[in-house]
């Protein structure tokens, strides 16, 4: 014991100091690298538009409210990895796009003020999604009254709508109709301060009413192989000094190859599935009148709703269930990577659209009924004895927006509304019935006026077992893209194998940072976060992707700016090739012309025709027999008539041009015909213009790739 008390007493302090040093050192590791901003503003930044920080909770919040909006715009409950891409890229665009406008329209004083707002949705002239929502389809009235009662009652809850649904519809709504008219208003500035003037106007109609009548002599290139004209590399690179813009590459790029292990059913797995569907079926044979079978195995429980033959889902079976008896089992069947058994649970007439009236008199959830239950039959009574309907909607009814047109409600397809107000119109009643019907929202009384299309339609329900890898198979490729990752951890030995094993390899030659999908990938993200993280040979563990394991290779980089030869190296050697081509020919061409002062003459001794074009205009790079040649039709429209060209290096060969005649238009009085479509044609790209003008003024750093 006293030796032990000595080492506490002399070792005590030490320890005290070790653990107080681990614990400084675990706090600063832990401020440099978590993600908050307390040694680094830049943790957690997934952008910098012109000077302003975009931090990743921020850029979350405006995803998650356009995922929102896109939800309750599509009436979808989830939204898949493509969509949720598009959407984070949605707003990441519309971030740079507030910052860029919002700073011009602050400039220039533009803003919505409270009465154009109120115009704009409930004025005579709203917006067009306004008046076609609220439009009547049988009169075509626009109803400002029902678009005022819709706004009203944003706080309430419709049919298939979530609390707080429809306000945050409008107010989504509302933002982008508020941000549309911005941008409308800067758009008209921008219009409204274009102006043609009469000069130009009549330079623009001459130069496309001028025609030339030419005849040309046209040396292919083709005439010289490709192997009798070496490329070196000092030329390619010269081409490319001098055409910087044209290869010029305006972010960092990835080259990749990855091996794609796909996962699909085994045999096994094949008669598993078999052996499921045939003992549904077994099960559905033996009991034909039990319904909880059939709810306990379909796709949609019991599915009451009645479908018209090209409504049917599945169009393998469409025919034979407007044949077979009522009860019948179709099936099993193979379709669409599923096996398939539907059954026919009924077969009727059916129209496809019904009109009718009704008034509602609502109950409140939780509420007694009573009251409302004797005022629907009040109600009914009156109609009985000859009040009229449309009088009691509009006095009485708790639906505004039909009461104010006497409850009219249109014609309207099955499906549309709730289950006992649907089977009423579509099962039930026949035109010229009327009946109080009850339903989650209150009392009813419906008055059937007209049926369309009236036509056969069967109630189904579909049992579907998809045909999917079991987990043992999945677990056997996930094992198979491991050893060939493990193996092969360099970018020969990942390219060797690949090709001795006939592997399914592919390449991506220039993967964008924020690119979601590759060559036979649709959901590709996290291979792409790999690859700007990775270095150059590094192979990566394999990535569980939608029905595939994927092993990739980073096999090169592209840095932002100028590419290089080997980038280019096609591209280059064709143009190089083609300049070159073009020198000898020309260098031809003119010792022809120096022998033989005419076009026929030259054409004799380059073994070539005298082709014709009658109708080259300046305004139009391309003419007939001459093909698409800008410099040749420029250089036509600097020749005088008769006056043979120097040799001009086109697009398809080396031409010598000889104008045979100009044809001028007569002038005209009034240009203000012309004035305006040069204008017409003039706005949109001076619109675009200005906006990429104003983009590249503003340094925008985009590191969403490496969150997402």
């Amino acid at each position: 014991m006293a030796v032990i008390q000595t080492i506490r007493n002399k070792l005590g302090p030490i320890i005290v100091i070790v653990i107080g040093l681990s614990l400084a050192l675990f706090i600063l590791e832990t401020a440099l690298n978590s993600n908050t901003r307390l040694m680094s503003g830049n943790k957690d930044v997934v952008g910098v538009i012109d000077g302003d920080k975009i931090h990743y909770r921020d850029f979350q919040n405006r995803v998650d409210e356009s995922v929102n909006n896109y939800k309750l715009q599509t009436q979808q409950k989830n939204v898949d990895d493509n969509t949720m891409f598009s959407i984070r890229d949605q707003t990441w665009n519309q971030l740079v796009s507030e910052k860029i406008n919002g700073d011009q329209y602050s400039k220039l004083g533009l803003v919505v003020g409270s009465e154009e707002l109120k115009d704009m949705f409930f004025g005579k002239d709203p917006v067009p999604e306004i008046r076609q929502a609220f439009t009547n389809p049988n009169t075509g009235i626009f109803d400002p009254l029902a678009v005022k009662n819709y706004y009203e009652n944003l706080d309430q809850t419709g049919q298939n709508e979530q609390p707080g649904e429809r306000r945050m519809r409008w107010v989504a709504f509302e933002k982008a109709q508020i941000d549309q008219r911005l941008s409308n208003k800067y758009s008209d500035l921008i219009k409204n301060a274009m102006y043609v003037p009469k000069w130009m106007a009549e330079v623009d109609y001459s130069e496309k009413n001028t025609r030339a009548s030419v005849n040309f002599v046209m040396v292919p290139y083709t005439t010289i192989s490709d192997s009798a004209v070496k490329v070196t590399d000092d030329e390619l690179q010269q081409y490319l000094d001098t055409h910087k813009e044209q290869f010029k590459q305006n972010e960092e790029f990835r080259q990749l190859d990855y091996v794609i292990f796909k996962v699909q059913p085994s045999a096994a797995d094949t008669a598993d599935v078999v052996k499921t569907i045939n003992d549904v079926y077994q099960k559905l044979a033996a009991a034909p009148d039990d319904t909880n079978v059939l709810k306990l195995n379909s796709d949609k429980g019991l599915d009451k709703y009645y479908y018209k033959k090209d409504g049917i889902e599945s169009a393998y079976v469409r025919d034979t269930l407007m044949k077979v008896p009522v009860g019948s089992l179709v099936g099993p069947y193979f379709e669409s990577g599923a096996y398939r058994i539907v059954k026919l649970m009924d077969r009727r007439e059916v129209p496809d659209s019904v009109k009718a009236h009704h008034i509602l008199i609502a109950v409140q959830q939780g509420g007694d009924s009573t009251v409302a239950k004797n005022r629907i039959d009040s109600i009914y009574n009156a109609v009985k004895s000859g009040t009229s309907f449309d009088s009691l909607a509009a006095r009485f009814s708790d639906d505004k927006g039909s009461g104010a047109k006497g409850g009219d409600l249109g014609f309207a397809p099955q499906g549309i509304y709730v289950k006992n107000f649907n089977n009423y119109l579509f099962f039930d009643g026949k035109p010229g019935d009327m009946k109080i019907v009850r339903t989650e929202f209150g009392y009813h009384l419906i008055r059937i006026d007209e049926v369309k299309n009236v036509s056969t339609a069967v109630q189904i329900n579909f049992v579907t077992r998809p045909l999917e890898a079991s987990s043992e198979t999945d677990k056997q490729i996930f094992e198979k893209a491991s050893k060939f990752a493990v193996e092969n951890n360099t970018a020969d030995l990942f390219k060797k194998t690949a090709e001795d094993q006939k592997l399914n390899k592919m390449t991506a030659p220039n993967v964008q940072k924020n690119a979601f999908a590759l060559p036979g990938l649709q959901s590709a993200r996290e291979v792409v976060k790999w690859a700007f993280q990775a270095k150059p040979g590094e192979v990566s563990s394999p990535f569980a992707l939608p029905d595939n394991y994927v092993v990739a290779v980073l096999t090169g980089i592209k840095p932002e700016g100028t590419a290089t030869i080997d980038d280019v190296r096609p591209q280059l050697e064709l143009q190089v090739r083609k300049q070159k081509k073009g020198e000898q020919i020309a260098s031809q061409l003119s010792a022809a012309a120096s022998l033989n002062a005419t076009l026929e003459g030259i054409a004799t001794k380059v073994n070539q025709p005298v082709k014709t074009s009658s109708s080259v205009s300046f305004a139009n790079a391309y003419s007939e027999n001459i093909g698409y040649e800008p410099k040749v039709v420029g250089t036509v429209f600097s020749l005088k008539e008769n006056q043979l060209s120097k040799p001009v290096i086109g697009e398809q060969g080396v031409f010598v041009v000889q104008v045979q005649s100009f044809t001028k238009p007569e002038p005209i009085a009034d240009y203000s015909q012309f004035r305006q479509q040069l204008l017409n044609s003039l706005q949109p790209r001076v619109q675009y213009g200005i906006a990429e003008a104003l983009k590249k003024s503003v340094k925008i750093e985009d590191t969403r790739y490496l969150f997402f």
